[in-house]
């Protein structure tokens, strides 16, 4: 081979080398990229979950109400109401309905029984 030849040969080398790492680096930023994004995309919360926590909370509401008989006739929304007035009581509804998602019986059912029944 002749100098130009070498010359010539050597740059090619090396523009093909420059080019292998840029791709390289293009290749482990789209990578590294991935990593960190499929886990927030796994733990998204799904479309669904506020449907799913109004669902528990109907169940917990439902479980109270055959507990806390009121003597009165009242509607599903001012019992509601009434039972949900007092702070504490929406602290343990909200421990029974994470113990439902938790599937945690024991949890909710101590929950449960926290909860101060309003006097009707």
């Amino acid at each position: 081979m002749r100098t130009a030849e070498r010359v010539v040969f050597c740059l090619y080398l090396c523009l093909n080398f420059e080019y292998w790492m840029m791709t390289m680096k293009q290749t482990a930023l789209l990578l590294f990229t991935a990593l960190l994004a499929l886990p927030g995309i796994a733990l998204a919360n799904s479309p669904y979950s506020s449907l799913q926590t109004a669902n528990e909370k109907s169940t917990v509401l439902k479980e109270l109400r055959k507990m806390c008989t009121p003597q009165a006739s009242l509607s599903d929304e001012a019992w509601e109401k009434m039972i949900m007035s007092n702070e504490s009581n929406q602290q343990h509804i909200r421990e029974a309905i994470v113990a439902i998602e938790r599937n945690n019986q024991n949890n909710y059912w101590e929950a449960l029984g926290k909860v101060e029944c309003p006097d009707m």
